[in-house]
């Protein structure tokens, strides 16, 4: 019965990448699917390379993309090294699953409406302060250089990235070393970046590719908080993809064609880049230098925590503030007028697309659980695993081109704008990050348990439901709640899969935090906030009630 679990993953998540790939070449090289038309050659490539802006919106992508990636994945390992094994550490563990439920979209509306130039903290310092009379002309949100996209991605990006850590440590005996590192005369820190750190890193490779790859071909935090004059580059190909001209359709495949290979080399060239440290690095890896204190990593540690922390709060009470505000001029710190009507007057328009929502992240979440925890058990009992990166490809693959390519290959067969459509489309990006959030713990998991089941004369399909499916209940349903929340912050599938037909809470956020009605945006935001929140509660839960039942 395992053996079907492997074929249904090549079928459900990996055969649609041949048709992504095959159906952004094809009109990158001058077919266009809509029109019919077959003039085969580079022209598409020749009229992008002559758009306007096109270098600009390239080093705008890759300074952001590589910055945000970098800096995440430093504020991770310092973190990591620092916090271990201390209250703050305990204080991660707790704050990850409300930081994560916080969805791409709904944190960037709030982070428009904190750190804009009207924002919040502007309010709040004026005018003791500043003695501002009127918001400053600085351009913070949507900048010509892309920080505030590329900060904004660091704080979304470094829980995802210390989850990753989390369960990339239970398959490493962190205890015994860091006891063996001390009692040799170093310090845990040096002990973490002379040993554990160089084990960590290849097991948090796959998911650091997958926040890069995010990072170079985000649309829906791109709109919101990037620049626009010129825009990103997955911004620009996802204009050209909804031009109303046809006959540019294969100027944006090409586009989709130039983002997918700048991001395979720069994969590459961070691959080369991670040897050269090795090599660099060598040498203080085996000195054996004890080290000095760090106090500014130390320190660094110590105030990102509560620094981020306090970020997403003010993120989470700006959204809820401007949600319940009727008048608040600047520079008031609060609303002068609030009142429940923009909640009651929008939310009868917000069930449908609420109803989508829950409906395509319930299902898709559901069988890609099913699917991980089927393939997982088939790989513990046939001793024969599948490359990690195999199972990753969709999300280290930019979305865009292979949203564009499956598009193309769902008119030619009249799927498009379908429910399934949709359903399936989300399954290819919740199934690489429920596989990257359990496959640790899942292998981690002590078979002697198992096997005394099996000793006692039980059927091995009673012993994984009665024995390890209990004793993994918490992983499994907090990994279901990750696909919950992917699913759920999914723009780019419901929207181009969809055909415009199916609306959900992502697509109409992005929609209206696009516009200037800053209060409907806080709406929808933080209903985009509370279906994830409502799945992390569901997998906190039900351990909890299990556990206390007689």
């Amino acid at each position: 019965m395992l053996r079907i679990f492997p074929f249904l993953i090549s079928i459900a998540c990996l055969l649609p990448l041949v048709f992504g790939v095959a159906g952004v070449l094809l009109p990158a090289l001058g077919a266009n699917p809509v029109t019919g038309r077959l003039e085969l050659g580079l022209l598409p490539f020749k009229l992008l390379f002559e758009e306007p802006g096109l270098g600009t919106s390239v080093a705008t992508t890759l300074f952001s993309g590589v910055l945000a990636t970098s800096l995440a994945l430093l504020l991770a390992f310092v973190v990591v090294t620092f916090t271990w094994q201390t209250r703050i550490w305990g204080f991660v563990r707790r704050s990850l699953p409300p930081v994560l439920a916080l969805p791409h979209v709904a944190f960037a509306i709030g982070f428009a409406f904190l750190f804009s130039p009207s924002g919040w903290i502007a309010r709040l310092l004026t005018p003791w302060l500043t003695g501002w009379r009127y918001p400053p002309d600085v351009q913070i949100i949507q900048d010509p250089l892309g920080l505030a996209l590329a900060f904004s991605l660091v704080c979304k990006e470094t829980p995802f990235l210390l989850l990753m850590c989390l369960a990339a440590l239970s398959q490493i005996d962190v205890e015994r070393q860091l006891w063996l590192g001390r009692s040799l005369g170093y310090r845990p820190h040096r002990v973490w970046w002379k040993i554990l750190i160089p084990q960590l890193y290849p097991l948090i490779r796959l998911p650091l590719f997958a926040a890069l790859a995010y990072s170079l071909s985000v649309v829906d935090m791109a709109i919101l908080l990037g620049p626009n004059r010129p825009p990103t580059l997955a911004v620009l190909v996802f204009d050209g993809f909804r031009d109303p001209d046809l006959s540019r359709l294969p100027q944006a495949a090409a586009g989709a064609v130039l983002l997918l290979f700048l991001t395979l080399a720069l994969m590459g060239l961070w691959r080369f880049g991670e040897r050269l440290l090795a090599h660099v690095l060598r040498p203080v890896h085996t000195n054996g230098g004890r080290g000095r204190r760090s106090v500014i990593l130390k320190f660094i540690s110590r105030a990102s925590v509560p620094v981020g922390f306090c970020i997403t709060a003010a993120v989470f009470l700006s959204l809820l503030l401007w949600s319940v505000t009727v008048r608040w001029r600047f520079p008031y710190g609060l609303p002068t007028h609030i009142s429940f009507e923009n909640w009651t007057g929008e939310l009868p328009f917000a069930l449908r697309p609420m109803g989508f929502s829950v409906i395509v992240a319930t299902l898709a979440s559901l069988l890609a659980t099913t699917l991980v925890v089927g393939a997982l058990e088939h790989q513990n009992h046939t001793e024969k695993r599948w490359p990690l990166w195999l199972m990753a490809l969709p999300i280290l693959l930019p979305q865009l081109p292979m949203i564009f390519g499956i598009q193309v290959a769902a008119l030619k067969s009249g799927l498009s704008g379908t429910l399934v459509l949709v359903v399936w489309g989300h399954l290819l990006f919740v199934f690489p990050y429920v596989w990257l959030c359990l496959h640790g713990t899942y292998q981690a998991f002590d078979n002697r348990f198992f096997q005394v089941g099996l000793a006692m004369g039980r059927s091995p399909l009673a012993c994984f439901f009665y024995i390890k499916l209990p004793m993994l209940l918490r992983p499994i349903l907090f990994s279901w709640a990750v696909g919950f929340s992917v699913s759920i912050a999914q723009f780019l599938p419901t929207l181009m899969l969809g055909g415009g037909r199916i609306a959900t809470i992502t697509t109409e956020a992005v929609a209206i935090g696009s516009g200037v009605d800053r209060r409907l945006a806080a709406v929808y935001a933080l209903i985009q906030l509370i279906l994830p929140a409502l799945a992390y509660g569901v997998a906190l839960v039900i351990p909890r009630i299990k556990r206390g039942t007689p």
